[in-house]
């Protein structure tokens, strides 16, 4: 999905409703492509570095297996070793790449991503059209990351996170235990939306959950089946507007004045 896209579905769903869409563009897309490079890029450059470096240090210890233990058993022991070695190899670097990917990604949102966002928010809250208080932040994956880490970090009245971080909340502590505390620090309430067919609604259940432990405000509501794969429902966000839109401005009228 590109910036634009989403944009040219969701302002007017904004827009129909009363509230002004501000949508700016991340570093390396868009308008902002010179601004510098895009998130996505570091992390799969960032995963490639980690799979070489999970090979560096998988295929010494193959070798040295095969050559200590391997090489004088049975030929069918052989066998059979081999394959089941070269597929936990394979597995154990591809968890390497994807660990290291997900290392840069919550370095990357809690950093230079998350001061562009403050940047743009800074900006906003010194418009004429900007009513001070009632200013929201919404956003899917990646930017569903970004409205929870500015609900703990920014003045807004409420946030709106759609899948953010489903697509490697399993593979990525670091990423869980970022999201975790800034729900639980959060200064406003929070929306999470996601569908059941997304790649794992985990994140919803487990934050909003987070937030009511914390004593924080925070509402849930995982819809039906959208599409027929994961990336289609992935794509809910701003493909199925007429779906959750009622939900999301009820929220939003309840914490940020209607």
């Amino acid at each position: 999905m590109l910036n634009q896209q989403a944009f040219e579905v969701l302002g007017p769903v904004f827009a129909s409703r009363g509230w002004v869409f501000f949508a700016p563009y991340r570093r390396g897309q868009g308008l902002s492509a010179q601004a510098g490079r895009y998130i996505g890029d570091d992390i799969a450059d960032a995963r490639r570095r980690g799979l070489w470096q999970g090979c560096a240090v998988v295929v010494p210890l193959l070798a040295l297996v095969w050559f200590g233990v391997l090489r004088r058993q049975r030929r069918a022991t052989r066998l059979a070793a081999v394959v089941a070695l070269t597929l936990c190899g394979g597995f154990a670097t591809h968890v390497w790449a994807q660990r290291a990917g997900a290392a840069t990604m919550v370095r990357l949102l809690y950093t230079e991503q998350f001061v562009d966002q403050r940047v743009a928010f800074d900006w906003l809250w010194r418009q004429p059209f900007a009513q001070a208080g009632r200013i929201a932040t919404a956003g899917n994956s990646f930017g569903g990351i970004m409205a929870v880490l500015a609900a703990e970090r920014a003045d807004y009245c409420a946030a709106v996170d759609a899948a953010g971080g489903a697509e490697s909340w399993a593979a990525a502590p670091g990423l869980r235990r970022l999201m975790d505390g800034a729900v639980r620090r959060a200064r406003v309430p929070i929306l999470f939306i996601q569908a059941e067919n997304d790649y794992d609604v985990s994140p919803s259940y487990a934050l909003s959950g987070a937030m009511r432990e914390a004593g924080k405000t925070a509402a849930v509501k995982i819809y039906p089946r959208f599409g027929q794969s994961r990336a289609e429902g992935h794509s809910f966000a701003w493909r199925g507007s007429a779906l959750w839109a009622d939900d999301v401005f009820r929220f939003l009228s309840e914490h940020c004045g209607g």
